[in-house]
């Protein structure tokens, strides 16, 4: 499984949501007070070497976009879970979620 950082992640989300997206329109996705240009632009060449990220070159620039869906990193937090903390077992996990949630907070 690729782990994240917590940074990564944000980014991620962002990426995802946009579909591909230079570093000035991550940026412009962030609250105030926003990440420096060179932060953002450093985590999502380390997510390149991940080779969770490809780029393509625009202009003098670069646009970024994912290489790995959302879906298929959610799955695999999921398996991380399941298998490290639930004994590998779904039954526990979702016994779990569903004894410290409501149903409706999982919806």
């Amino acid at each position: 499984m690729i782990k994240l950082t917590a940074i990564e992640e944000s980014i991620m989300l962002k990426l995802w949501s946009l579909e591909e997206a230079t570093v000035n329109q991550l940026l412009d996705l962030y609250e105030d007070p926003k990440p420096a240009f060179n932060t953002v632009s450093t985590q999502v060449r380390i997510l390149e070497k991940k080779k969770i990220v490809g780029h393509k070159k625009k202009g003098r620039g670069y646009v970024y976009f994912p290489k790995m869906d959302k879906e298929t990193y959610q799955q695999e937090l999921i398996d991380h879970l399941k298998a490290n903390y639930f004994n590998d077992s779904t039954n526990e996990l979702i016994s779990y979620l569903s004894s410290s949630r409501s149903i409706s907070d999982l919806l």
